[in-house]
């Protein structure tokens, strides 16, 4: 899902038939339990941290495939160049006019390539991402680290407005969304939380998460103690690629990760790793910080992973996922 990036949120709108519908409001249960979604990366008695929707697609397939265009284009123009500039039966002018043409050419696709995807992934952030402090009643945006690159916003302003938002390019897939309604109710801003995925129903379970933590507390936020568990590492090594890349394929394709389709996983390693180091770590300024201050010997802070599904391995852990797993079989 590259909505957002392409093609951008729609601004300056109303709000649409689907979004209206799907309005998950701060003070009503979803009547499902609790998920992080793999998408929590912080927890405690003041705030929780969620990645946004990008950070599951950063280096993935479409990047892989536009890194690959960007040196075909840049090593077909050279190939050009030196086959050209080392042919004496063609004159100068020619060589120049050839030279000219294959240079805009691919320099030319190349550059949209860039435009249109790499500009957004590489040389970026790691992640982009979301707090929701408890105190405070404020949720913080961060969208870059210079001035105005965080939007703070009020917990349970009728200006914004969370829902589950579809994707453009695949229809099926959903997030949970974002809207900062200005005059009229028209969006001025839009952000997502968490990952997307191939049904709504997990985006509910997370938004319950985040709206118990809001409105009930850190102590009423999980179902089950297994549940209370940071899933997600934002750390870049070579293991936390691989295991979102898995991730990413499916559970269909994990039993052929080390045979049939190791060119596959690992050229998407690769990429991801690539794109992840080229990026820089998000700071929030330290204004936010200050108001998002942890109490020393918080009971409620769990401990961050330095690999994705770290406190994962265990059997309660197993057995939790199981159940989940088969709860969720009965939405389709």
């Amino acid at each position: 899902m590259l909505t957002g990036w392409y093609p951008k949120f729609k601004l300056d709108r109303g709000l649409d038939d689907h979004e209206r519908n799907n309005y998950l409001p701060y003070e009503n249960s979803q009547n499902f339990s609790p998920d992080e979604a793999i998408g929590m990366i912080r927890f405690n008695g003041t705030f929780i941290d969620f990645v946004d929707r990008t950070f599951k697609i950063k280096g993935m397939l479409p990047t892989l495939i536009f890194l690959i265009g960007e040196l075909f284009f840049i090593s077909f123009f050279l190939f050009i160049l030196f086959d050209i500039t080392g042919n004496h039966r063609i004159n100068f002018i020619s060589k120049l006019f050839f030279i000219a043409f294959f240079g805009l050419l691919c320099f030319g696709v190349a550059w949209a390539q860039w435009l249109l995807l790499l500009s957004k992934d590489v040389f970026q952030y790691t992640h982009y991402p979301v707090r929701f402090n408890r105190k405070t009643r404020k949720i913080y945006f961060f969208r870059h680290d210079g001035p105005g690159g965080t939007v703070t916003l009020p917990w349970g302003d009728p200006s914004v407005y969370f829902h589950i938002g579809q994707g453009a390019q695949n229809k099926l897939l959903r997030d949970l969304r974002c809207h900062v309604l200005g005059r009229h109710r028209q969006v001025q801003q839009t952000f997502t939380v968490g990952h997307f995925w191939d049904h709504e129903n997990r985006v509910r379970e997370e938004w319950e998460l985040i709206r118990r933590y809001m409105e009930d507390g850190p102590d009423k936020c999980f179902d089950h103690p297994a549940d209370r568990m940071i899933a997600l590492s934002t750390q870049v090594t070579w293991h936390n690629c691989w295991l979102m890349v898995c991730l990413m394929m499916g559970t269909n394709l994990h039993p052929l990760r080390w045979n049939l389709m190791f060119p596959i996983y690992g050229a998407l390693t690769l990429s991801r790793w690539l794109t992840m180091k080229s990026c820089r770590a998000p700071v929030f300024p330290p204004e936010v910080e200050a108001e998002c201050a942890i109490e020393p010997g918080d009971p409620h802070q769990l401990p961050e992973p330095s690999v994705i599904a770290e406190f994962a391995d265990n059997e309660a852990a197993d057995a939790r996922s199981e159940q989940r797993y088969r709860e969720r079989q009965l939405w389709k």
